[in-house]
């Protein structure tokens, strides 16, 4: 089973990711934040991790870093409603961003992209 771990400090959009994924027919593991995660998840080698790059204490691109760093993962797309473009660019100057999606997010086009995995 393929599987998508989806990391959104918003319910609201942690909850559309996550039906989104599993109507694609993914695994689904949602959670709000990295100290959700458990040591199974550590482990998991996921198709794709759908996360934000907003969270307190943390600076987007360490975020990022850390999330690369810490999980095994095929495929990395961020979906945030931080849309300032010199962020974008500097996301993705780092190795290993699928995609950047930033508010109003087009969950056509999210779809696609993990349709097309």
């Amino acid at each position: 089973m393929r599987k998508v771990l989806v990391i959104q400090e918003d319910i609201i959009i942690l909850k559309i990711l996550e039906r989104l994924v599993r109507l694609n027919n993914f695994e689904c593991k949602a959670i709000r934040s990295l100290e959700d995660l458990s040591i199974e998840d550590q482990q998991t080698n996921f198709d794709f991790i759908i996360t934000d790059i907003l969270f307190e204490g943390i600076a987007p691109l360490e975020f990022v870093a850390q999330v690369q760093e810490v999980l095994l993962h095929k495929n990395l797309l961020i979906v945030t409603n931080m849309g300032q473009d010199k962020v974008k660019k500097e996301i993705f100057a780092l190795r290993g961003i699928t995609g950047f999606y930033a508010a109003p997010i087009d969950l056509d086009e999210i779809e696609a992209i993990i349709q097309a995995y």
